[in-house]
């Protein structure tokens, strides 16, 4: 079962439908809403959808309640701040509602990117430049970043926590499921790690992890510590597919316009778990159909 992501081609209103056409076209499921989206588009994109047979299969949550102006974030789920975080869970809350009103079950948590002191555009331009390798500037400023990040773990987990603890039971009351993100750089939350430990502590509880090949490349590109118990542990348990490559350091491109590192190449969740394809506006429509062709592929293939 495979849904485009929204970030393929944002929607300009609640009934915009370039997506749903899409969509149609590739003969997918459904499409999930994220980029571009807001809690007031639901309803109408829903209806959008259902006219041409197609499911609202996901959400990324918090959603804003109308379109975002020009410097304006959205508050987030792993913020520091307590009245920050209850802000988001609120923006959370009402998404819950909205997405599940119109037959939703997947609610991917996004819990926004973390303010640290190390430059994360420093690390980018010194992977661009080859310059992560031992004793070069880029290594030492990433390394910066992995200290400063475990300096903050125990915060970052407990913003986590917080906010998916606040969650859980307008998830189970709607019967959704909150799908965690995977964290692939220092800046990011939570880190895979930090993923698994939250679903255990929630064990029973409608929670669970996605496969990003694209993050997690990113995640070994930058070398940092990832076992393959682990990864095989992530794609075994993942309750959704996030279907995109990395480019650089950078995910969420359309599959086969970027990279995959060959350990989560050889991997892969069961061939029964929803598959979101993702990507960036400007990917043609032939190059969002080739994805959806390699994504299906995939998982009609066992991994080795």
């Amino acid at each position: 079962m495979v849904f485009l992501s929204s970030d393929l081609r944002p929607p300009r209103g609640p009934t915009d439908d370039r997506l749903v056409r899409l969509a149609v076209e590739i003969e997918a499921a459904g499409i999930q809403l994220g980029a571009g989206a807001d809690l007031g588009m639901i309803a109408g994109l829903a209806a959008v959808s259902a006219h041409e047979g197609l499911a609202i299969g996901a959400a990324v949550l918090p959603l804003p309640e109308r379109p975002l102006s020009r410097g304006r974030r959205l508050p987030r789920l792993g913020s520091p701040a307590r009245d920050e975080r209850e802000a988001a869970i609120a923006l959370a809350r009402q998404g819950l509602d909205a997405m599940t009103a119109v037959g939703a079950r997947l609610a991917l948590l996004d819990f926004g990117g973390l303010a640290l002191k190390s430059p994360a555009a420093g690390v980018a331009r010194a992977f661009a430049r080859r310059e992560l390798g031992e004793d070069e500037p880029g290594a030492r400023l990433l390394a910066a970043a992995v200290d400063e990040r475990r300096m903050h773990a125990a915060e970052v987990m407990d913003a986590c926590r917080w906010s998916v603890e606040a969650l859980v039971k307008n998830a189970e009351r709607l019967r959704a499921t909150l799908v965690l993100p995977v964290g692939p750089t220092p800046w990011d939350a939570p880190s895979p790690r930090e993923a698994r430990e939250l679903v255990a502590a929630f064990e029973g509880a409608p929670v669970g992890l996605a496969w990003d090949p694209g993050r997690l490349s990113v995640l070994l590109a930058l070398g940092l510590a990832i076992s393959d118990d682990s990864l095989r542990e992530l794609a075994a348990s993942a309750v959704v597919t996030l279907d995109g490559d990395a480019v650089g350091i950078a995910a969420g491109y359309v599959s086969g316009l970027g990279e995959r590192d060959p350990r989560v190449t050889s991997l892969a969740p069961p061939p029964e778990t929803p598959i979101v394809v993702v990507g960036t506006a400007d990917a043609t429509d032939e190059e969002i159909v080739a994805a959806v062709r390699r994504a299906s592929t995939r998982a009609a293939t066992p991994a080795a």
